[in-house]
């Protein structure tokens, strides 16, 4: 069995492995917004990880975004939550939103995060068969 974390195809021996995805939009008070993303060698991609049995897949995400990304939770709110696939892997997308204010409280991101603008966050979209997510502007 194969699974994908950041695009790329990982051989496991584990019968299951699911993955979840998430991204932290960033809204300024003119406007702009901004996405949270993880950056590899040559692109951008989502934050996942994988989910284990003694928590949620929420729980997870918020864990990765805590402990990887060094976000501060509590400032963000949960805003949507849909599936995106790839090669017929499924996994969730949790979207979540923090202002401009509570950001400035939490300005050291975790080593390989980024806030990057609405085009690349569609640009991470299309490696990816996504359903019922919103057009971001």
């Amino acid at each position: 069995m194969y699974c994908y974390e950041n695009s790329l195809k990982i051989e496991v021996e584990v019968l299951s492995c699911q993955l979840v995805a998430g991204t932290v939009i960033l809204s300024s008070s003119n406007g702009e917004k901004k996405f949270l993303v993880k950056k590899t060698e040559s692109d951008f991609d989502f934050i996942t990880t994988s989910m284990n049995d003694e928590i949620t897949s929420l729980a997870s995400i918020l864990q990765e975004l805590k402990t990887e990304a060094m976000m501060d939770v509590s400032s963000i709110d949960l805003v949507e939550l849909t599936n995106v696939s790839i090669d017929e892997q499924k996994m969730p997308l949790f979207v979540f939103e923090m202002n401009e204010i509570s950001y400035q409280k939490n300005e050291e991101l975790g080593n390989g995060f980024t806030w990057e603008t609405p085009k690349t966050f569609r640009e991470v979209l299309t490696k990816f068969n996504v359903s019922g997510v919103p057009i971001f502007e």
